[in-house]
């Protein structure tokens, strides 16, 4: 069966193993262990990939070289070496390499993510004009040419390759000029008439089995102390079960395994990869570690990963169970996963690893506010600290700031765990876990809270087929929940959704998302343009940062686009003198805003404990200024009192006020005139507007918050 290219809909990926098979490599390898462009053979070559895309050069060269493929699982080309076509893959053992002769294709390997991802970027590049299924170049044998042979190899090429006739023509003009001034070409001398043919062509020699090796995106390596890495300039590629695989420019380093051996360490076969010396050198300057194996923390899983995806991290709640956080029986992992369990189950959306005085203290953001879950010696914040970044991919170093994920099973709950660590004074470090809940996050819009006029506004303008809609409030404030909730509410196979995010926080079947990377050009702006030539009907932006980006949204919104982002401002009107601040123009917004949003998390009063109070004259006096009916002015509010069900804080769980702004002509008019914020509140109050803090009496008067909570997160009060 034949990868459907063509069409929108991808084949079943088979899993594929890095680890397995026997593999006709040099060093008698058991399989492709390697990650991201990583060799674990001799004869590396250093290349810069693309980490998710095709490239252009790739695709050009592609429909030059190959055909058709004939499986669902070929090798998917990626970058260019001179001549030569670099593919990438997840299963090495996979044979299909669209018809391009193997003298001319090198090998990679990547995560199974990364596959997927390219695979995907393949399909929409082809699908317009799909590659021939017959290739000529398939039969073309390559002769034998004596080692080191470059200009045999060259001109061969010259020969049979499908250059164009005038890069063919220029290329033996500029080696005729070069052998008039050296006499010989090396392999230098060729990267000077065609960038990496130099390299190419040595490959060509050498044969098609060789992997390559990406400086640029050398492994994490946390095993070995950076002195002694530089001291005999060596580096750690690949740490398999029973053997390490160094980077070294000497066939044999008897020095570092001596030294290694010196230091109490236990034996270890090391393999030698053969490399340059410089780009080594510049591999271990770049990786920075200052991790040294004296820590005395050990370290099982290895920290080099095989996909840029979380690991998974499995807790059974019977085994935690067994657990007591007081006793010094159980192992630094143990306690972390009772901690990750306990700050879970008691609805944390954050936790906090740090060091306070002389201990270790665990604080669970619960319902707003930081709690302290758990303490422990402070020579135990090096071993809390290296497994949680273990879980999630990270660097051990103590001197960088960093991010990571992992994921964590919890029995039938899947948990996904944002980490953040910064570097603290005396060496320290402070860990930063958001839990992202796949069976709390996901809210249907009936789950949000609406009152009767919000669900109508909702209704109407995610009824619209083009328009602004914009979310604000500050970071924690459930705008990413509520962005969700509206484009699921349009989730259907007639409309096609499109997400920029950064991170992609929940995965929704049936809508395209898109990850940001800044270090690949990816950026929101950019990612927006790139977005508009898929045919979307409704966009979602994370966030609007900049003027590129709200210009962008802005102008998608006015062309037939249902666009759907984020912004900080204190309440929903302010979002539009945030966007003027941005140097949008006030006609564009005028235009194109449909629906503005401000909302807050505040703590819900516990059922079990709250307590009815008479409403003070004061408080009567602050209904009937903020326009609440007089027959409510006596109406009992509660009080938070605490008992064991919310662990005595008199709340448990939070809810949402929203404050809703759905534009009109005459407030459209106000903004193009340049109208002031008391302008425009008058004009919104006409059509029954109400501002966040007269959301928030509402809930005071139905019994689900307190006076005290509404008035931490309302900036527009009085």
């Amino acid at each position: 069966m034949s990868i459907p290219l063509t069409a929108p809909t991808l084949p079943t990926l088979s899993k594929g193993s890095f680890s397995s098979g026997t593999a006709p490599f040099a060093g008698g390898l058991d399989g492709l262990m390697s990650i991201e462009g990583t060799a674990v053979q001799f004869g590396i070559l250093p290349i810069k990939l693309p980490r998710e895309t095709c490239s252009v050069d790739a695709e050009n060269l592609l429909r030059r070289l190959g055909r058709f493929p004939h499986s669902d699982n070929p090798w998917l080309p990626v970058a260019t070496l001179g001549p030569c076509l670099i593919f990438a893959h997840h299963a090495p053992r996979s044979e299909d390499m669209w018809g391009v002769p193997p003298f001319l294709a090198v090998k990679v390997a990547i995560s199974q993510e990364q596959y997927e991802k390219i695979r995907r970027d393949l399909v929409l590049r082809l699908s317009a004009t799909p590659l021939s299924k017959t290739n000529p170049l398939e039969t073309l044998q390559i002769p034998s040419f004596t080692p080191g042979d470059l200009e045999g190899a060259f001109r061969w090429l010259l020969d049979h390759y499908p250059f164009e006739s005038n890069q063919a023509e220029k290329l033996g003009l500029l080696y005729a000029e070069a052998v008039d001034r050296t006499g010989l070409v090396d392999r230098e001398g060729y990267n000077s008439l065609m960038p990496s043919l130099g390299v190419a062509l040595q490959y060509l020699l050498e044969g098609p089995l060789q992997l390559c090796f990406n400086p640029d995106e050398a492994p994490r390596q946390d095993r070995f102390p950076a002195p002694l890495l530089e001291k005999h300039n060596v580096y750690p590629i690949y740490s398999g079960e029973h053997k390490v695989y160094l980077l070294s420019a000497e066939v044999s380093n008897y020095n570092f395994e001596d030294e290694w051996l010196s230091q109490g360490n236990d034996p270890i076969d090391f393999v030698t990869v053969l490399a340059d010396a410089k780009m080594i050198r510049a591999v271990i300057s770049r990786s920075s570690s200052k991790v040294t194996s004296s820590t005395g923390i050990e370290i099982e899983k290895s920290t080099l990963s095989l996909s840029d995806s979380a690991g998974l991290v499995i807790i059974e709640p019977d085994d935690v169970a067994q657990i007591n956080p007081k006793s010094l029986n159980h192992t630094a992992e143990e306690l972390v996963h009772w901690v990750l369990y306990t700050a879970i189950t008691s609805r944390a959306s954050d936790l906090h690893l740090e060091k306070y005085y002389n201990v270790v203290r665990f604080r669970a953001r619960i319902d707003g506010k930081l709690r302290v879950i758990y303490t422990a010696p402070e020579e135990m914040l090096p071993r809390f600290v290296a497994i949680l970044k273990n879980y999630a991919n990270m660097n051990q170093s103590r001197q960088e700031a960093l991010d990571g994920r992992f994921a964590l099973s919890l029995g039938q709950r899947r948990v996904d765990v944002r980490v953040a660590a910064v570097p603290c004074r005396n060496e320290m470090q402070k860990v930063i876990m958001r839990f992202l809940d796949k069976q709390d996050g996901m809210k249907e819009l009936s789950q949000l809270n609406f009152s009767v006029r919000q669900s109508a506004i909702v209704k109407r303008v995610m009824a619209r087929d083009q328009g602004l809609v914009l979310i604000t409030g500050p970071t924690g404030s459930g705008k990413t929940t509520t962005l969700y909730a509206l484009i699921n509410s349009v989730n259907d196979e007639g409309i096609n959704i499109h997400t920029i995010e950064d991170p992609i926080e929940y995965e929704i079947e049936g809508i395209n998302q898109t990850q940001t990377d800044p270090t690949h050009g990816l950026t929101f702006s950019n990612g927006l343009r790139a977005l508009l030539r898929s045919d979307p009907d409704v966009i979602l932006i994370g966030e609007c940062r900049d003027k590129e980006t709200a210009t962008s949204a802005i102008n998608a919104s006015l062309t037939g686009h249902l666009v759907l982002t984020t912004l900080h401002a204190n309440d929903s009107l302010r979002a539009v003198s945030r966007l003027l601040s941005m140097g949008v123009e006030p006609h564009l917004v005028g235009d194109s805003l449909a629906m503005s949003q401000a909302q807050r998390l505040v703590r819900r009063l516990c059922k079990y404990c709250k307590k009815p109070v008479t409403p003070t004259q004061q408080i009567r006096e602050l209904f009937a200024h903020q326009g609440i009916p007089e027959d409510k002015h006596d109406t009992n509010i509660f009080a938070a009192i605490g008992c064991n069900e919310c662990g005595g804080t008199g709340y448990t769980g939070r809810v949402a006020l929203m404050e809703m702004t759905e534009m009109n002509a005459e407030l459209s008019d106000l903004i193009e005139r340049g109208g002031s914020q008391i302008e425009l509140r008058k004009a919104a109050a006409k059509t029954g507007f109400q501002t966040l803090y007269q959301e928030g009496l509402i809930h005071v008067l139905e019994g689900n918050t307190t006076l005290e909570e509404i008035q931490k997160v309302s900036y527009t009060a009085f």
